[in-house]
């Protein structure tokens, strides 16, 4: 079962604190499963992956950024994890996929068929997932905003949404409706969105500054003349995950439904009836 957890914060200094704030609130590091992590540095999407067993010592210790993905899933025998773990990255764009799709081969097929060459010729992989990626790529280029810096983080929320739409239209087609179960996250590193369909649920939940921090050593009671007290005070996050420890303590993102952070960390959440 593949696990998704995605952070964006106002403060990429501190985004270490953040995940170890978030560490324990979610499910994600399986010891049988391999885990990648997606990061920015100067502006450049950064990879980082983690075989089934291997020393995970550094997998929360992302670099200072604003947007962080990480994603742990099983992969098939034979199928190679320099080419088929996610994240994936196109350019600056980071995307995950957790979920099921019945007849994947197929769904994969009849995706490509609609995808361009040069986003042919990029996908690496054999899955489906990755597939799903180009499709979301293909979206944003119809529209003149794949490379795009001033994309706007609700108009990206909307074409992630309108990508599972059109992922579940195809795996309908191929296998037969009601198959798919997609939750969605990708980031530019200026935004962060995501994007439920199906039965496989995605949540999320803002974090708002506090001044105490484990990682810091910062206790209670700190003053805002100490700056680290008051820049952790001044932060605010917030967290996607597929498997958050305590359900009932997030927010669902609804069937068919979307949500977008941007650079400000404001939320904008679409409902199913906002995707056109």
């Amino acid at each position: 079962m593949s696990r998704i957890v995605a952070l964006m914060t106002s403060e990429p200094f501190l985004v270490r604190c953040e995940l170890h704030r978030v560490r324990a609130e979610v499910s994600l590091d399986q010891p049988d499963q391999a885990v990648g992590v997606g990061a920015y540095e100067d502006h450049t999407a950064l990879l980082r992956r983690y075989g089934p067993g291997a020393p995970r010592v550094d997998l929360w210790e992302a670099p200072e950024s604003d947007a962080v993905v990480l994603m742990a899933q099983s992969l098939p025998v034979g199928q190679s994890m320099d080419d088929n773990m996610q994240p994936f990255r196109f350019r600056q764009w980071l995307f995950a996929h957790a979920g099921h799709v019945e007849r994947p081969d197929g769904v994969r097929q009849a995706l490509m068929e609609s995808v361009p060459d040069y986003l042919q010729r990029a996908v690496r992989g054999g899955t489906v997932s990755e597939m799903m990626f180009a499709t979301f790529l293909k979206n944003l280029r119809n529209i003149g905003r794949m490379e795009d810096p001033g994309l706007e983080a609700p108009i990206a929320a909307q074409v992630l949404a309108q990508t599972a739409r059109a992922v579940d239209q195809a795996a309908s087609e191929v296998a037969g409706p009601g198959k798919a179960q997609l939750a969605f996250v990708a980031t530019n590193g200026r935004m962060l969105v995501a994007a439920a369909r199906g039965q496989t649920h995605l949540y999320y939940r803002p974090l708002e500054g506090e001044g105490t921090c484990d990682r810091c050593g910062l206790k209670a009671g700190g003053k805002d003349s100490e700056p680290l007290v008051r820049d952790h005070r001044r932060r605010r996050s917030i967290v996607v995950s597929t498997h958050p420890a305590k359900p009932q303590a997030w927010m669902p993102l609804p069937d068919g439904g979307a949500i977008a952070i941007d650079k400000k960390v404001a939320l904008h959440v679409l409902a199913p009836t906002d995707i056109r």
